[in-house]
């Protein structure tokens, strides 16, 4: 009985590990349209793989999209390759800790501008790093890709963008949930496409 019962301890010690710990490396080029993201069309936006990349076209002001993949992590640091064409008046980023309870999104502008937003339940996208979205000369305009890295480590998440620090928040709210990709026009936003390419998530 005794051996049966550390059997059984071991057991649930070790199905506990499994569903606390986070899932391991990501690496996707978009060239497999089969690789998990999905896709969907309706009157107001598309999202889906096109020509080896990702892309989000919106086509309705104040409007927002995102894609997950279906791996829970803890800390992760989320990258992605991302190029916007039509209005300037957008944002699209990286997500990290998607759940029911809401998620963490380091987003910029092709105008160039930036924020950590988080997101509880329904409620409206809210900053973490001021009252608006700030400028930054690092981000790349006109079209040209930029490379985005947020990175959620306990409370504190950190946003890179073409290798240099521009924010740093702290929050303790979310610790766990999926990660992903997204996009959005704001309220006078007309037609925006995002394309997204060579996202990784992994440890810290």
């Amino acid at each position: 009985m005794k051996l049966r019962r550390g059997l059984l301890l071991c057991l649930g010690l070790l199905l506990l590990a499994a569903c606390t710990s986070s899932a391991g490396p990501l690496v996707d080029d978009f060239s497999d349209p089969a690789s998990g993201w999905g896709a969907a069309s309706t009157e107001s936006y598309v999202r889906g793989y096109d020509s080896g990349k990702y892309l989000i076209r919106i086509d309705v002001p104040h409007w927002f999209v995102w894609t997950m993949q279906d791996r829970t992590y803890k800390d992760v640091a989320v990258e992605v390759l991302a190029r916007s064409e039509g209005t300037t008046d957008n944002h699209f980023g990286v997500i990290c800790r998607y759940s029911d309870a809401g998620f963490y999104y380091f987003a910029i502008s092709a105008d160039g501008y930036y924020a950590i937003f988080r997101r509880l339940g329904d409620q409206p996208l809210e900053p973490l790093t001021g009252p608006a979205m700030l400028r930054s000369p690092v981000i790349n305009r006109d079209g040209v890709t930029n490379r985005l890295l947020g990175v959620c480590e306990g409370s504190v998440l950190t946003f890179y963008v073409n290798g240099e620090l521009i924010a740093r928040a702290e929050d303790a709210q979310l610790t766990a949930g999926k990660v992903g990709i997204a996009a959005g026009t704001v309220e006078y936003g007309q037609t925006t496409l995002v394309w997204f390419d060579d996202f990784k998530a992994s440890k810290p």
